[in-house]
């Protein structure tokens, strides 16, 4: 007896440059997740820390979402350095059958590669590429439409967003809509939303595609070049454990009062990054860790920063990116995370960053 074929499962694509809010669209949407559909997301990050996965707000305080299953693939884009790593969590995560996959990648990538493995051979049968959506910021988009990544990203959407519109005036949010409305290929939805919310049924506007997904060319060059991981500095108070070569941090090693802080360097000459992963049990002042990242953000160079943190007030969620400061309690629970995104290959020096860190330490648990 033959086995019944399975029906193909719908994968959306939720791109867009740093900041532009693809993580709090992605809560939006599993906040209107039917109750009995389990759905997959899938995640990437270009830093080596992993951030985004911590900022999918869980249910009810708890650690865990039900009906959601969450991979992450952090140490460069899912196009190119991280590829691997992409397909073999992409194929477990569809060999558990979920109703939906969601994919982010990071604002750094192209999806000329994610689209190609998509398209192999033993994966493009059992799965529905439905929209493709891309969220472009209003404010910046003038400016971001000419990274070649992001020509390759609004090349393939389906559907391009204006997010972030609540900070817009309303001249930026004409001017994109016209431009918006102006390509070809028509796209199949141009809008504007706030706060990330947009409706489950953007997500099935495009669905059963016949041929190939539009796009501009694996020709960026985010991760190509060389590229550097890891870092050689030890804390005399808090050793740190440096992540070696690999291209990632290992989030089951031992992170305790003997090795209570983690330092991962990633260099590029597109971008790079600085990232910490902490004790859960060491505890930081909400004032000066929040000065302190002010203060970075303010560097030149630094894009955009991420912090998930035990505070004296409690488990509290930063971003911040392009002068907006977003802080906000989080349910998060197993460490503490920071990490900062800077342009190019030049990065202030680390050990300068990392003593400001600790300077932010709750007196009581040094």
């Amino acid at each position: 007896m033959s086995r019944k074929k399975q029906p193909p499962i719908p994968v959306n694509l939720i791109s867009g440059p740093l900041g532009v809010g693809k993580t709090t669209s992605i809560n939006h949407l599993l906040a209107l997740k039917p109750d009995n559909e389990k759905w997959a997301i899938l995640v990437n990050e270009y830093g080596l820390v992993g951030l985004d996965a911590a900022f999918m707000h869980p249910v009810s305080g708890s650690n865990t979402r039900t009906g959601v299953d969450i991979r992450e693939v952090a140490g460069g884009c899912i196009c190119c350095s991280a590829g691997i790593m992409f397909e073999v969590s992409l194929v477990m995560l569809l060999q558990r059958r979920p109703h939906r996959l969601l994919i982010e990648p990071t604002g750094l990538a192209a999806l000329s590669g994610i689209l190609d493995t998509l398209d192999r051979p033993g994966i493009r049968e059992s799965i529905d590429v439905r929209s493709i959506i891309c969220l472009l910021d209003p404010k910046r988009f003038e400016t971001d439409m000419y990274r070649d990544e992001m020509k390759d990203q609004i090349e393939a959407a389906d559907v391009l967003l204006a997010s972030r519109s609540d900070l817009a005036t309303r001249s930026e949010i004409q001017s994109f809509t016209a431009w918006a409305s102006g390509l070809f290929p028509r796209k199949r939805l141009v809008d504007s939303i706030e706060y990330g919310q947009f409706g489950l049924e953007v997500l099935d506007l495009v669905s059963g595609r016949d041929g190939v997904v539009q796009r501009a060319g694996h020709t960026h060059g985010t991760d190509h070049h060389h590229h550097e991981h890891g870092a050689d500095h030890h804390h005399p108070a808090h050793p740190v454990a440096d992540g070696g070569t690999n291209p990632g941090l290992d989030t089951e090693m031992a992170i305790d009062s003997v090795n209570s802080v983690v330092k991962q360097v990633h260099r590029s000459p597109i971008a790079s990054t600085v990232g910490w992963v902490c004790w859960n049990e060491l505890v930081f002042r909400s004032d000066r860790i929040s000065s302190w990242l002010r203060g970075l953000a303010n560097l030149p160079n630094a894009m955009r920063i991420k912090a998930v943190v035990r505070t004296n007030d409690g488990w509290l969620g930063f971003n911040v990116f392009d002068g907006v400061e977003d802080v906000r309690k989080t349910g998060y629970r197993r460490d503490t995370r920071l990490e900062v995104i800077f342009d190019g290959e030049d990065i202030p020096n680390v050990d300068t960053l990392e003593h400001g860190l600790y300077q932010c330490l709750d007196d009581t648990s040094v």
